[in-house]
C-alpha cells in the first residue's frame, strides 16, 4: 500500500462522512457510506459510477456497474458475502470482454459505539475481530473457475472502522441480538490485489512437508467454512493438494510447481 493511497482513502472518509451527515444525517443503511468511499477510492470519477453493461446477443441481459471506467475496467464493491455476486460477475466475464475487478473490505481494526435506544448515551469498546486475506480468499469458493483469468482480480483493503450499535437485544447488557446502526470507514492499514496463481500462492503460510486441516486452521486462525473454503481455493488453484491421511484426517501438501 503506498501513501497516496492511505491518504486518499482518509481524505475520502472525511468527505463522505461530511456529505451525507449534511444530506441525511447519521443512520442511513450501514453499507451505504462505507460502500461509497470504496466506490470513490477506486474511482473518483462520478461518471463512471452506475453504468450499465450490456451483454452479446439479440437481446441481451443487462446489469448496472458500481464502476466502468474509460478504459473498460469494471469494479465491483461488495461489503457484504460475496457469494450472491456470483451470477453477476459470470455475465460480465462471459458476455462481456471487460476487465473485472471484485472489491471486499476487510476488518483490520473495529471500534465498537454502543447506543443506549432510551437515553442515547454511548459507550465505547474494541472489537477482537480482526480479518486478513485469508478471510477474503475463503469468500472466493464461489469464484472458483474465474481465479486465475487474466480477465479477473480482486482487491481486498484491509480498512479500520468504527460500529455504532444499539442496546436493543435481549442479552449481555443488550449487546447479544442488537442491530447496526452504523458503520463507519475511518482508515486504510492494508491493501491485498489478488489475480494470478502466484498472488494466492504469496499468502500460503509456512507450513509442514504435510499437515492436516486443524493444523492448518491453528496456523492460519480460520476456522468452520472458512477453513475448508480456504482450503479448496488453494486446491483449485493447484496450490495445495490432498497427499493421503493421518488416522481419519486428510493429510495436505504444497502442490508440485
Amino acid at each position: 500500500m503506498t501513501l497516496a493511497e492511505e491518504l486518499s482513502f482518509s481524505r475520502l472518509c472525511h468527505e463522505e462522512l461530511s456529505r451525507e451527515k449534511t444530506r441525511d444525517g447519521i443512520g442511513l443503511l450501514e453499507e451505504k457510506r462505507l460502500h461509497s468511499v470504496l466506490k470513490r477510492w477506486v474511482c473518483d470519477d462520478f461518471t463512471a459510477h452506475e453504468q450499465k453493461v450490456c451483454g452479446r446477443g439479440e437481446k441481451p441481459r443487462r446489469f448496472v456497474a458500481d464502476v466502468l471506467t474509460k478504459e473498460g475496467e469494471i469494479f465491483e464493491i461488495q461489503t457484504a458475502d460475496l457469494y450472491p455476486m456470483r451470477k453477476k460477475i459470470a455475465f460480465y466475464m462471459e458476455e462481456t470482454d471487460h476487465r473485472v475487478t471484485v472489491v471486499h473490505p476487510l476488518i483490520a481494526k473495529k471500534e465498537i459505539c454502543w447506543i443506549h435506544p432510551e437515553t442515547g448515551e454511548t459507550k465505547k469498546s474494541r472489537s477482537t475481530l480482526r480479518e486478513g486475506v485469508l478471510h477474503g480468499v475463503a469468500q472466493l469458493k464461489s469464484f472458483l473457475p474465474l481465479l486465475g483469468d487474466p480477465r479477473f482480480a480482486v482487491v481486498f483493503p484491509a480498512i479500520e472502522v468504527e460500529e455504532y450499535r444499539m442496546l436493543d437485544g435481549w442479552g449481555n447488557g443488550g449487546k447479544r441480538g442488537s442491530h447496526r446502526y452504523e458503520l463507519l470507514p475511518r482508515a486504510l492499514k492494508e491493501v491485498y490485489r489478488l489475480q494470478t496463481r502466484e498472488d494466492y500462492a504469496a499468502h500460503l503460510p509456512e507450513m509442514p512437508a504435510e499437515f492436516t486441516a486443524k493444523e492448518f486452521g491453528k496456523s492460519t486462525r480460520l476456522g468452520g467454512y472458512a477453513l475448508y473454503d480456504v482450503l479448496a481455493v488453494f486446491e483449485g488453484l493447484g496450490i495445495l493438494a490432498k497427499c493421503g491421511t493421518r488416522g481419519r484426517a486428510a493429510l495436505w501438501h504444497k502442490a508440485e510447481g
